[in-house]
């Protein structure tokens, strides 16, 4: 996730605007995510970006073979922690945590709940709701058409455990799209295509999630 610019922290309403066009535009995206579903969008799409995470207490990345950037989008107990999530599928893991609704609301959108519950191996790369505030018009317009709705969720989900080695080797890895996703690691940065690991090697009761600062799209 990029940083605040130094003039930025000094401008409590401009960084105050950045996030009122991030929640907004993320929205927009929701509403897309929705109206794909029932073929019309929502009139008032709830805002998707949840309450914050509870401050981290507990053990860093490295002692717990957690990976990323930013594990503080992780709350430290209760609903969407760590422990909450490995007692859960991958999907019902990725709903608990409000960070993650966006991403939930597609996989609901796409009827997919079933088909990625019942693998026993699979990896998921969840976009965080920031990283949808990050699409074009085009990107939201893409959306907004229930067989790429599917084709995206399906782009971020790989039918096999991915672990940090494997990224770190580099190389590629298949999606159920079919489509190729190239993984890397630059200095302690893993990377998933354009999109930065913010926390990841998440373990859930059928697989293992990263989340990533981008929204991995497959080729229009």
């Amino acid at each position: 996730m990029r940083s605040t610019a130094p003039s930025e922290a000094r401008s409590p309403t401009r960084a105050a605007a950045r996030l009122r066009r991030a929640a907004a535009l993320a929205a927009v995206a929701v509403a897309a995510l929705a109206g794909a579903a029932c073929g019309t969008a929502p009139p008032s799409p709830a805002s998707p970006t949840g309450p914050p995470p509870v401050p981290s207490s507990s053990p860093s990345p490295a002692s717990t073979g957690h990976v990323g950037v930013d594990c503080g989008v992780i709350p430290a107990r209760g609903s969407g922690s760590f422990a909450s999530l490995s007692a859960q599928r991958t999907v019902a893991a990725a709903a608990s945590n409000p960070q993650l609704s966006v991403f939930s609301s597609a996989i609901r959108s796409a009827a997919l709940t079933g088909e990625l519950n019942k693998m026993r191996s699979l990896t998921l790369f969840i976009p965080v709701n920031s990283a949808f505030a990050q699409l074009s018009k085009s990107d939201v317009s893409f959306l907004s058409k229930p067989a790429n709705v599917v084709r995206v969720v399906r782009h971020q989900a790989v039918p096999e455990r991915v672990t940090p080695a494997t990224i770190a080797h580099g190389g590629t890895v298949r999606s159920l799209s079919g489509s190729e996703l190239v993984l890397a690691k630059r200095g302690t940065t893993y990377q998933v295509d354009t999109a930065t690991v913010l926390c990841g090697n998440i373990k859930t009761a059928n697989g293992t999630i990263y989340l990533i600062d981008r929204v991995l799209l497959p080729s229009k």
